[in-house]
Order: structure tokens, then C-alpha cells, then sequence
């Protein structure tokens, strides 16, 4: 199953400068590990902002959950979920298999 997810990164300013240091670099080790696998399809960038949308692959919606939640920055984020489903390209209407 795929997944729209954007992400707004969210780290409060204040967080001591040490510890976030630690922080993304722990982050930048989990993500490669996910990323090693298929569960990040494509991802962007959001020019301007803290930000990344991305397209993901998981069983299903509590597969997605603990990927993204194994992220040693994910209680700071904010994140807005929708399921997908791939049509073909100029389908008036899209009938999954």
C-alpha cells in the first residue's frame, strides 16, 4: 500500500545545541536504514520550509505508523497521512485491481 505523506520538521528552536547535534545524527542513521529498504518511494524537499513530501510503501497503515515513529525525531514532527492508490495517466476514472 503507498502513502502521501508530508512532513513538516518540527525541533523546537530552543533545543539544547548538543543534544541536537545527537539528534540528527541519529536521525540521518534511521533514515538510511529505512532508506535501504522500499519503504521510501520518492521524497521532496519543500523549498522555503522544514518540510518533506513524501511517497511511501507500506503493508499498511500500522506498518507506516511504527516506520515513521522508529525516527528518533518524530515527536517533533507534524505529519499529514493520505492513502493512495496509482491510476494510469489520463484515467477519467481509476478502478484499483
Amino acid at each position: 500500500m503507498e502513502f502521501l505523506v508530508e512532513m513538516e520538521i518540527g525541533v523546537p528552536p530552543d533545543y539544547d545545541p548538543e543534544l541536537l547535534a545527537d539528534l540528527l545524527k541519529r536521525e540521518r542513521v534511521r533514515a538510511a536504514e529505512i532508506a535501504s529498504g522500499d519503504f521510501f518511494k520518492m521524497v521532496w524537499i519543500v523549498p522555503g520550509q522544514r518540510a518533506r513530501i513524501m511517497i511511501c510503501s507500506a503493508a499498511d497503515a500500522r506498518e507506516l505508523h511504527d516506520t515513521i515513529s522508529s525516527l528518533p525525531a518524530a515527536k517533533w514532527n507534524r505529519y499529514h497521512v493520505t492513502p493512495v492508490i496509482e491510476c494510469g495517466v489520463g484515467s477519467s476514472i481509476c478502478i484499483p485491481n
